[in-house]
């Protein structure tokens, strides 16, 4: 941060020449320097994209702000903000060198400048199919050369209720190695269904590692989930991406590929113990009010021996959008799919039909920052879970509205 108040305090020296006549006179830039040079970053930044919202064209906070967002560890959108300035106010040379400076220099990500997060979640909701029953309560079964039709037991089907829902995240990054150490805990309990009561716990660590101008990071995590009390699944997991280098891309782009690997374990059922491969390319952007990141990848579930239904086979798609749509308010829409294919009958004798998923998932958000450090989130998610063997096909809403409390350094 100090190579960031250096850089900071050059800028006000030599940008007169770009800034327009009036910033002399503007009392809420000047304090937006006043608090970056008491070491206040994050109200400074905040502060200076006051100044933007009501200047668009004021040169001086645009390209304030990349510098400040570089130091942050915000690389796209600092590249995002440098080419906007290069293209729209053609700088002087003094200033256009500046930025090739600190271009070549290199901004430090945000996970590298090591420090805390810790992050509280409390919520409430409704799920119109906690249990996730059978969206078709009726099906048949082969049984000698001839289909006997049955009917779902009642408990079976689906079941309302309404829920509330703790989490706990944190983070932290050591300054030196850059490794990211991470864990998470999540739990959710049913007013009246208990037995589909949900906690999941996760830890991990993450590195960066570069080659030239490749960059890559390699993680792995361990987790558990528990479902009605009892232990449901075990996992571990190993994972790899790598981001080429790609100069053609726009500013705010970036490509990469990632590679892992899971395995699962379930001790309360029979061979269903499972090793889990993906591959997949993404595409994300990051501007100053809007995030996106679009997905696309394969997907291996190699089984035990005799697990209903044998190996899968599939695919799997995703896209996210992240908008600021004012000072304070953040929209997020979602969308995934995924379609898995299994290699043989289910159960021979009674479901000779190879198991076909499709499982989409629809979320929309939106986050309201009350005051500095907390914020409220309401969100919707529907999930439609299409299945060629009715009994595992299933439909579920959910509605929910999350406080959380960020205790970051």
């Amino acid at each position: 941060m100090r190579s960031f108040l250096f850089l900071f305090l050059l800028l006000c020296c030599g940008f007169a020449g770009l800034a327009s006549a009036t910033e002399a006179d503007d009392s809420d830039y000047r304090n937006a320097l006043k608090l970056l040079s008491e070491g206040s970053v994050e109200e400074a930044r905040r502060a200076i994209e006051a100044v933007i919202a009501r200047q668009p064209e004021h040169a001086g906070a645009l390209l304030d702000l990349a510098i400040l967002q570089c130091g942050m560890g915000l690389v796209d959108e600092a590249e995002a903000l440098f080419a906007r300035i290069e293209e729209r106010f053609d700088p002087p040379l003094a200033i256009r060198d500046l930025i090739q400076r600190i271009r070549a220099q290199g901004c430090q990500r945000q996970e590298q400048s090591g420090g805390a997060r810790l992050r509280f979640r409390l919520g409430r909701g409704h799920d119109s199919n906690a249990n996730q029953g059978a969206r078709d309560p009726y099906f048949s079964l082969l049984v000698d050369d001839g289909l006997i039709p049955l009917m779902l037991a009642p408990e079976f089907r689906p079941r309302s209720d309404s829920f509330t829902q703790l989490g706990l995240e944190a983070s932290y990054t050591r300054p030196a190695s850059e490794t990211l150490l991470h864990g998470n805990l999540h739990a959710r309990k049913y007013d009246r269904v208990s037995g589909y009561d949900l906690a999941t716990g996760v830890v991990g660590a993450e590195r960066p590692w570069r080659l030239g101008e490749w960059e890559s990071r390699w993680g792995g995590s361990l987790g558990a989930t528990w479902l009605g009390g009892r232990l449901y699944q075990k996992q571990v997991n190993a994972y790899a991406q790598v981001l080429p280098p790609w100069p053609d891309l726009p500013a705010g782009w970036r490509f990469s590929v990632v590679g892992d690997w899971s395995r699962v374990w379930y001790p309360t059922l029979y061979r269903f113990d499972a090793d889990l491969l993906r591959a997949q390319a993404l595409l994300a952007f990051q501007g100053q009010d809007t995030l996106f990141l679009g997905s696309l990848g394969v997907t291996r579930d190699d089984g035990e021996a005799r697990r209903p239904g044998g190996d899968r086979r599939g695919w799997t798609s995703n896209l996210i959008l992240r908008q600021r749509l004012g000072e304070r308010l953040f929209g997020e829409f979602s969308w995934s799919h995924q379609s898995w294919r299994g290699e043989r009958a289910y159960l021979p004798g009674l479901f000779n039909e190879r198991r076909k998923q499709r499982a989409t998932l629809w979320r929309a958000a939106a986050t309201y920052a009350v005051v500095p450090r907390q914020s409220l989130t309401l969100e919707y998610r529907f999930l439609d879970n299409k299945e060629n063997i009715s009994l595992f096909g299933y439909r579920s809403r959910q509605i929910m509205l999350n406080w959380q409390y960020d205790f970051s350094n």
